[in-house]
């Protein structure tokens, strides 16, 4: 770091200068993580993979200039693949901006587009590195050939050699070429497709794709920076012309302009504050506020120009007063001429100072010749031999020892012109120098920046490809997939509610023991009298078995997104439930003629408003979802209560006790309440009010007969099953009472309530006229 204070130029104001701010932020709040509970999971079209993987090798191959081991694809043949390749790119990115519509979810877009810039960086790495392997291989068979090929495998190790030496620029030019292919279909209609339906806001920058270090294996590469941002840095600790130097200084002589500046005080200069703790605060809001707008401002590459280019700036004003233009105009551009000498030579003095003009104006000077001597030199080596006379000699004997090791000699001549140069520079050259250091180092600044913000995001994407991950990571509504359309006409659509039916067998232990005892078969009775004809009726309600006990069955019904015809979750699962009693009936009937047991059963209908998670038993999948839990809890009978329990009141078979205190119940999420349900369906609160979102209910209040002196609440109403069919439902509401646990002597009424679905014929017929 610096120790030494700058000195700030004395500047009006930069209202003159029309400098611009770069904004880059990347957010991908509001997804979903994946199965890891990590990284986002993102399933790309195959088709369009296959088509990556056709065309990656093939421009890998171009760059390894070495036709006699890979085949080159002719130009027809070569286009033809690329149009392919940059067509399905634009069908999957068409795939990404309809579900960002959709959900009104733009993350979703930019998840999209770093998944597939992820892809091919990795899929670039991959087919380098088998196509290295096969290199090798072919080496290996030449010298274990019968006929001895030495010419070829010698000649096939140079070319191995080469492509080695210049992995980093081969990986690096392959993918630029890949990527420019997409900047084409980005340019062709999808960025203004994205801008009409997101905003500009919501674009990511040209920039972001054309970013060399993206595609760079080690961005500090000497090589890399001089070829791609005409620029080099140090990396020992002891060099002062190091990155995070340089970018330092740059953004602290900034800053300095800025405060210096009428408006720029305006930015950083805090409000008076009533208290001490807030005033400090604000003085850190504005500091931040302040190093935003510098860290902006550098990263706006045409800033650097607008602020120090008075060159460019005089060659306009030429043009203008070759133009006649008005003397308003002239007047302006010749203040801004001054301005900018300042700043420039404010830049030049404290670079100075900080002893790094001398490297810069170095590198410049002998950019055209290092390759002469690089490698078997790094380029700071040639530097040096041109500032630091003591270096010279230690170059000068490492050239000669290299001249025995490598058999060529290395002349001095074009080093020594270039010192000659360097100490004959005028002033205004050496600063000209410094202008395109300065521009190289904010280009480099801000893809750097970029990238980071590019490579966080990600490696928070998992590329999912095992099955067994898609097929959990689908089933939990967590799997971002962009597909193709012919893809998409096997997707099935995300799950956003569902509903548990639980139907559970009274007594099954005894029923066992006593067809036991009789020599008779349970295992055949129970499934041709409950699960089999079950099972035969779970399609006219699209319910599917969530896993069977032996004297329970658990069934859910889901509702997916975009299907609103399916939208009867809750009624169906009621449908399904009074069949499922009309089952257990019909066959206790058959089984009283037989002299068999009577099955008796309780059935809970929980409807939950969210989406249930899967996990995988191998193929097997598994649910887990609390409405699980509830849907046994209401499936329950106490034996307490059905010992206690009076003869219930006819036509009913579902009754809700309260023995625990409200302060008890409010404080779990648990049901804490006691129940008598034989053969009777109970709908939680939450299932009845979406049953009144999905269909028609009416409301009912009658006196029913056998049970003169009170009125019952019904609602009726009728869904649709899945085979066109209409059902009618009517559904008890009652409040639950408050019990003594002991006796089951009412206290008095709560204010909560429970439902029954009704099963009894007489409540359908004194029900049937309202609707």
């Amino acid at each position: 770091m610096f120790a030494f204070k700058h000195d700030t130029p004395n500047l009006t104001d930069l209202s003159d200068f029309p400098l611009k701010h770069f904004h880059f932020e990347l957010s991908l709040e509001g997804l979903l993580p994946g199965v890891d509970n990590v990284r986002y999971d993102v399933h790309l079209s195959p088709t369009f993979y296959k088509a990556a993987t056709r065309i990656i090798p093939q421009l890998i191959a171009r760059h390894f200039h070495s036709d006699h081991l890979f085949s080159i694809a002719k130009p027809t043949v070569w286009s033809k693949k690329l149009n392919e390749f940059k067509r399905l790119y634009r069908q999957t990115m068409l795939d990404a901006i309809n579900k960002s519509k959709l959900r009104n979810a733009p993350q979703i877009d930019f998840l999209a587009q770093l998944a597939i810039m992820r892809l091919l960086r990795d899929e670039i790495q991959v087919h380098f590195e088998t196509m290295i392997a096969r290199i090798k291989n072919i080496i290996r068979k030449y010298e274990i050939s019968d006929h001895q090929d030495i010419g070829e495998a010698v000649k096939t190790k140079e070319v191995l050699t080469s492509i080695l030496q210049n992995r980093d620029a081969i990986l690096r030019n392959a993918g630029a070429e890949l990527f420019q292919a997409l900047t084409d279909v980005q340019n062709e209609d999808l960025r203004a497709i994205r801008e009409a339906n997101f905003g500009t806001e919501f674009l990511l920058p040209e920039n972001v794709l054309d970013n060399p270090i993206l595609l760079a294996e080690n961005p500090y590469n000497d090589y890399f920076l001089i070829k791609e941002y005409d620029i080099l840095f140090g990396r020992r600790l002891e060099d002062p012309d190091k990155y995070d130097t340089l970018i330092t200084l740059v953004k602290r002589l900034l800053s300095d302009i800025l405060r210096s500046d009428p408006e720029g005080k305006q930015v950083s200069a805090p409000q008076a504050q009533p208290t001490q703790a807030s005033h400090e605060t604000a003085i850190k809001a504005g500091q931040e506020a302040h190093a935003h707008k510098v860290g902006a401002l550098i990263k706006q590459i045409d800033n650097i120009d607008i602020l120090c280019d008075y060159w460019g700036t005089d060659r306009r004003l030429k043009k203008l007063k070759k133009q006649k233009a008005p003397k308003q105009e002239r007047d302006l551009l010749k203040k801004r001429i001054n301005e900018q000498k300042k700043l420039l030579n404010f830049f030049y003095r404290n670079f100075d100072k900080a002893k790094l003009i001398d490297a810069i104006i170095a590198f410049y000077e002998v950019q055209p010749i290092y390759q002469e001597y690089c490698p078997p030199l790094v380029p700071h080596q040639i530097i040096q031999y041109l500032t630091f006379p003591k270096s010279r000699k230690i170059v000068v004997n490492r050239l000669k020892r290299l001249k025995k090791f490598r058999g060529r000699t290395y002349s001095l001549k074009p080093l020594n012109q270039a010192r000659k140069r360097l100490e004959k520079l005028t002033y205004k050259d050496r600063k000209a120098y410094l202008l395109r250091f300065l521009k190289g180092l904010a280009r480099y600044h801000r893809d750097l920046e970029n990238f980071t913000i590019l490579k966080d995001a990600m490696d928070r994407i998992n590329l999912a490809i095992d099955e067994k991950i898609l097929n959990l990571s689908r089933e939990n509504n967590t799997l971002y997939e962009f597909l193709l359309p012919h893809e998409q006409a096997q997707e099935e659509r995300a799950i956003i509610n569902h509903v548990i039916i639980k139907a559970d067998v009274r007594g099954s232990t005894d029923i066992t023991h006593q067809m036991l005892e009789r020599g008779l078969n349970p295992a055949s009775y129970f499934s041709l009298n409950f699960f089999d004809p079950i099972t035969e009726i779970l399609g006219d309600y699209d319910a599917h078995k969530v896993f069977i006990e032996g004297d329970a069955i658990i069934l859910s019904i889901f509702e997916r997104e975009e299907t609103p015809g399916g939208w009867y979750s809750v009624a169906r699962a009621c449908g399904l439930a009074l069949n499922i009693l009309m089952i257990i009936k019909r066959y206790n009937a058959i089984s009283r003629k037989h002299n068999l047991p009577i099955l008796e059963i309780g059935i809970g209908v929980c409807h939950r408003n969210a989406v249930p998670t899967f996990l995988f038993d191998g193929d097997n999948r598994i649910m887990i979802s609390s409405a699980i839990n509830h849907a046994d809890r209401l499936s329950a009978c106490s034996k307490a209560v059905r010992q206690k329990m009076a003869k219930p009141a006819p036509r009913f078979n579902l009754y809700v006790f309260q023995s625990a205190s409200d302060q008890a119940i409010e404080a779990t999420s648990d049901d804490l309440f006691l129940r008598y349900n034989i053969n009777g369906i109970e709908l939680n609160a939450k299932g009845f009010e979406k049953l009144g979102r999905e269909i028609k209910l009416k409301a009912v209040e009658k006196e029913l007969p056998g049970l003169r002196g009170t009125h019952t609440k019904l609602y009726t109403g009728k869904f649709p099953t899945v085979t066109g069919k209409y059902q009618r439902l009517v559904i008890r509401e009652s409040q639950i009472p408050a019990v003594n646990p002991e006796n089951l002597t009412p206290k008095h009424l709560t204010k909560r309530q429970y439902y029954e679905v009704c099963s009894d014929p007489e409540l359908y017929r004194l029900t049937r006229a309202t609707v």
